[in-house]
C-alpha cells in the first residue's frame, strides 16, 4: 500500500512535466500525421487515429517511460505500394495492419525483442544524428514557405521524383517572406525560452514554448490579412479534415474489408509491415532509452506486445499502421518528459482537438512548427556528439558517420542495415578467431553472484548481459569480474555503466572488475600492500574493507582507461569547473553520484548540514577560489531530507562541541518560527526546516562580499537551492527568487565600492588551474 502511494506522489510529481511535454509532441505529431498520410497515400484522417492510437492504446500498454508512438515516416514506401497492390482500397489494407498487429503480439511472446539489443551504440547513435541533420534539412523548405514535399517524407528519395537537396533548391527559389519572418519570430521565442531568467520564473516556466510559438504564428498569420504583400498559400497552414456535424465525423473513419481474408496479398503485407514495424520500433526504442537522462531501459518483447495491440486497434478504426517514432520520442525527451504519461496526454490532446476545434488547429503554420523541429534537430546532432564519437576511437566513429550519411542518402532502415554491416566488420576483425566465454556462478548460499566475462566481449553478447543484469535479484551482492577479458566493446561497457546507475534502485551493491590490456600494465596488488596486509594480520586487525578501496581504485583506474587511454593526462591538464557544490557531509549525498558529473566538473565543499557561515574560512577560501578563480558559473547549496544534524538542531540535547554548530540551523527555526508551528506533523515539519536552512544558506552566499563583488565585475554566476530526497533519489529545486525575497536585506548586507575595499587574491593564484 505505501509502495502504491509513493507511486502516485511520483506521478503527481511529474505530471507537471508530462503535461508541457505532451503539449509539445501533440503540437509535433498533428502535421506529421497527416503528412504521413498523405505521402502514403492514405486518407488524412488515418494519420490522425494512428497518432490517437499510438498515444493512448501503445502509450498505456508499452514499458517505455518517454518513447512516443504513431505513424511513422519509414512505413511510408510500403504502405503507398501495398494500397496500389489493393487497387487503392483502402479497406483491405487495414485488415494488412491488424494483421501484422498479431504477429508483433506472436513475436513478442516469442521474445524476439532481444534483437534490438544486437545493433551497435554508435549505429544507434549515428542514427540519432542522422534523424536531426534531416529534420533540419527537410523542415528547411517549410520553415521558407515552400510545401510541396508532404511533412512526413523523412527518406532522401521522395515519391514526386525530388530529394531532400533538390527541395532545398526548390524553396530558395520560392521564398515566402511571410513564412521566413514567422520562422524567425518563432526561432526567437523557442531560444528566449531557454534562458536561465525565464526558466527561472515561474510563469514562464510553466507554459510550453512551443504553445507559444503557435499562437504567436496564428496571430501573425492572422495580421497578414491586413498587409497585402505578406500571404500564406493555404498549403503553408495544417490542413486537418472537418466534420460539421457528429454523422460527417464518424464518417472519416473506416472499416477493415474482412472479406479480404482469402486475398494471400493480405497476409503478405502484414507479415512485411509486422517484421519492418517491429524493427523499427525497436531501434527508436533502444535510441529513446539513450536519451534518457535517468538511463531507464524499455522491455524490448512488452514494446513488441503494446506495438500489436496497438496496430489491431488501428487497423480496426481506419488507421496507418504505428511505430515507435524517434522524431516525436525526441522532442518528448528534450521538452522535459518524466514518464509515458506525456505520451498519453499527446494521444488525448490529439483526439479531443481534433474533434472540437478542428478549425483552429487548421490555422496554425508550419513555418512555425518547422521552427520547432529544426530546433530538436540541432539538439539531436550537436557538434559536441560528434567530438564525443571521435573521441571514442575509430572503431566507434567511423560507424557513426556511415551511418549517418547512409540514413541521409536512403532511408532510416537502410543506413541502419549499412551502419551495421561496417560496425559488424570491425567487430569481427577483432574477434575473428575468438570465441565468447560467459558464466554465472552463486557464491555461498547465494550470499554472493559471480559472474566471469570471457577472454572477447563483443556487442552481439550485450543481450544476454543486459538480460542476465535485469533478471538479477534484489538485495543482491553481484560482483562481475572482466579481468581476463583482453576486449570488452564499448557497448557493452556502457550497458554495465547504466546499470550501476538502475542497481541501486534494487539495492544491490554492483562491482565491476576490469583490467586494461591496451596499452596499458595490469593492476596487481603490489609488494607494499602484500607487506602493510601482512603486518595487519600480525596485529590482528581487519582491514578488509579498508584495503578494497585500493582494489576499487584500480577497477575504476582501469574502466577509465579501457574507455579512453589519455583519460587521466588529460584531467591533470587541469580544472575548469562550472558548478561548486556546497552539499551535507551525509555519506548518503555524494555530488557526483546524483548528478552524473564527472571528475573536473564540480568543485566541491561539504560540511555538517550544508551551512553557509560568515567566520567559516574553510568555506570562505573555497567560495573565493571557485569565484574569483575558477570562475564557475552556478553555486548550488544543496541539503538533504533526513539530515541528521537538522535533526539534531530541532532538539534539546546538550551535544558538546557541535553545539556552537548547530546554533546556525537553530537561528534558521527562530526566524521561521511562526511557520514551524503551525505544522503539526513532526515529519512535514522536518522536512520544512530543511527546505528553510537551504534556503537561509543561499541568504548567506548572497550576503557575502565575494559574491557581491562578483555581480558588481558582471560575472555570471547563479546561485541555486535545492534538496536532495533520499527515498526516491530525485533532486528538488527550490526556485529562491533572491531579487524578490533579498530586498530586506539590501540595506544592511550589501557593499558598494569593491575595488577600493577588496584585496583580490595574489597574481599567483589567478592561473586558470
Amino acid at each position: 500500500m505505501k509502495e502504491q502511494t509513493n507511486l502516485i506522489d511520483l506521478a503527481a510529481k511529474n505530471a507537471k512535466y508530462d503535461f508541457k511535454s505532451g503539449v509539445v509532441v501533440f503540437l509535433v505529431a498533428l502535421p506529421l500525421c497527416l503528412g504521413i498520410a498523405l505521402a502514403s497515400g492514405a486518407p488524412l484522417f488515418s494519420g490522425v487515429i494512428a497518432g490517437i492510437v499510438g498515444g493512448i492504446v501503445v502509450g498505456l500498454l508499452s514499458g517505455s517511460q518517454l518513447s512516443v508512438s504513431g505513424p511513422a515516416a519509414g512505413l511510408t514506401v510500403i504502405v503507398l505500394t501495398a494500397i496500389d497492390k489493393f487497387n487503392g482500397q483502402f479497406s483491405a489494407f487495414l485488415l494488412a495492419v491488424m494483421i501484422g498487429g498479431i504477429l508483433q503480439i506472436i513475436l513478442g511472446y516469442a521474445k524476439a525483442g532481444s534483437i534490438g539489443h544486437f545493433f551497435p551504440s554508435a549505429v544507434i547513435k549515428g542514427m540519432l544524428a542522422a534523424i536531426g541533420l534531416t529534420l533540419i534539412l527537410k523542415q528547411i523548405p517549410h520553415a521558407m514557405g515552400y510545401d510541396e514535399d508532404a511533412e512526413g517524407e523523412f527518406s532522401f528519395a521522395q515519391p514526386d521524383g525530388e530529394n531532400t537537396f533538390s527541395e532545398l533548391i526548390n524553396a530558395y527559389n520560392y521564398i515566402n517572406p511571410a513564412a521566413v519572418i514567422i520562422t524567425m519570430v518563432s526561432v526567437a521565442i523557442l531560444l528566449l525560452w531557454e534562458r536561465p531568467a525565464l526558466k527561472k520564473n515561474s510563469f514562464f516556466s510553466s507554459i510550453p514554448s512551443p504553445l507559444v510559438v503557435v499562437v504567436v504564428g496564428i496571430l501573425i498569420n492572422y495580421l497578414y490579412s491586413y498587409i497585402p504583400f505578406l500571404t500564406l498559400t493555404g498549403n503553408h497552414l495544417v490542413t486537418l479534415p472537418k466534420a460539421n456535424n457528429i454523422n460527417e465525423f464518424f464518417g472519416l473513419f473506416t472499416l477493415p474489408d474482412f472479406t479480404q481474408y482469402s486475398n494471400p496479398q493480405v497476409y503478405i503485407t502484414g507479415v512485411t509491415l509486422a517484421i519492418v514495424a517491429s524493427l523499427e520500433t525497436l531501434l527508436n526504442v533502444e535510441a529513446t532509452d539513450k536519451l534518457d537522462p535517468l538511463k531507464r531501459n524499455t522491455p524490448p518483447n512488452r514494446e513488441l506486445k503494446a506495438q500489436g495491440v496497438g496496430n489491431i486497434v488501428s487497423g480496426l478504426i481506419g488507421g496507418l499502421p504505428v511505430t515507435s517514432v524517434i522524431v516525436r520520442s525526441s522532442v518528448n525527451v528534450y521538452s522535459g518528459a518524466r514518464s509515458k504519461l506525456s505520451a498519453v496526454i499527446h494521444g488525448v490532446l490529439l483526439m479531443v482537438c481534433v474533434i472540437l476545434i478542428p478549425g483552429i488547429l487548421n490555422m496554425i503554420p508550419l513555418s512555425c512548427l518547422a521552427a520547432i523541429l529544426i530546433l530538436t534537430g540541432y539538439k539531436l546532432a550537436k557538434v559536441a556528439i560528434f567530438k564525443e564519437m571521435y573521441g571514442f576511437g575509430l572503431k566507434q566513429f567511423i560507424p557513426f558517420v556511415v551511418t549517418i550519411l547512409a540514413v541521409l542518402f536512403t532511408d532510416l532502415l537502410t543506413g541502419i542495415g549499412i551502419g551495421l554491416a561496417v560496425g559488424l566488420f570491425f567487430v569481427l576483425r577483432a574477434n575473428y578467431n575468438t570465441s565468447l566465454l560467459f558464466r554465472k556462478e552463486t557464491m555461498k548460499g547465494g550470499e554472493k553472484i559471480k559472474i566471469d566475462l570471457g577472454e572477447q566481449v563483443t556487442f552481439l553478447n550485450k543481450a544476454n548481459i543486459m538480460e542476465m543484469l535485469d533478471k538479477l535479484p534484489e538485495n543482491s551482492y553481484v560482483e562481475m569480474d572482466g579481468s581476463h577479458s583482453t576486449y570488452i566493446d564499448h557497448d557493452v561497457l556502457e550497458a554495465i555503466e547504466n546499470f550501476k546507475i538502475t542497481a541501486k534502485d534494487k539495492n544491490i551493491q554492483f562491482t565491476f572488475i576490469r583490467n586494461s590490456h591496451n596499452g596499458h600494465d595490469l593492476y596487481s596488488t603490489t609488494d607494499i600492500d602484500a607487506d602493510a596486509q601482512s603486518l595487519r594480520r600480525r596485529n590482528n586487525v581487519d582491514h578488509t574493507s579498508y584495503d578494497q578501496l585500493f582494489e576499487n581504485n584500480r577497477k575504476w583506474v582501469a574502466d577509465k582507461l579501457n574507455v579512453d587511454q589519455n583519460y587521466f593526462k588529460n584531467l591533470a591538464m587541469g580544472q575548469s569547473p562550472k558548478f561548486l557544490w556546497i552539499g551535507c557531509s551525509d555519506s548518503r549525498v555524494p555530488a557526483s553520484e546524483i548528478t552524473g558529473t564527472n571528475p573536473g566538473d564540480m568543485f566541491v565543499h561539504r560540511n555538517v548540514a550544508n551551512l553557509v557561515v560568515s567566520t567559516d574560512l574553510n568555506l570562505l577560501s573555497v567560495l573565493q577560489y571557485a569565484v574569483e578563480v575558477l570562475k564557475v558559473e552556478h553555486i548550488i547549496v544543496c541539503g538533504h531530507y533526513g539530515c541528521g544534524g537538522v535533526k539534531a538542531a530541532m532538539e534539546n540535547k546538550n551535544l558538546g562541541l557541535i553545539n556552537k554548530w548547530l546554533r546556525n540551523i537553530k537561528d534558521v527555526c527562530r526566524i521561521h518560527y511562526q511557520e514551524l508551528r503551525s505544522i503539526k506533523d513532526p515529519n512535514d515539519r522536518f522536512k520544512r526546516l530543511v527546505e528553510l536552512n537551504v534556503i537561509e544558506q543561499v541568504y548567506n552566499l548572497h550576503k557575502t562580499s565575494i559574491v557581491q563583488k562578483a555581480w558588481h565585475q558582471d560575472a555570471k554566476i547563479h546561485v541555486h537551492g535545492w534538496v536532495y530526497d533520499l527515498r526516491e533519489g530525485f533532486i528538488k529545486d527550490l526556485e529562491v527568487d533572491i531579487n524578490k525575497n533579498f530586498e530586506e536585506y539590501e540595506e544592511i548586507f550589501k557593499y558598494d565600492e569593491f575595488d577600493k575595499i577588496e584585496e583580490p587574491l595574489p597574481a599567483k593564484y589567478k592561473v586558470r588551474t
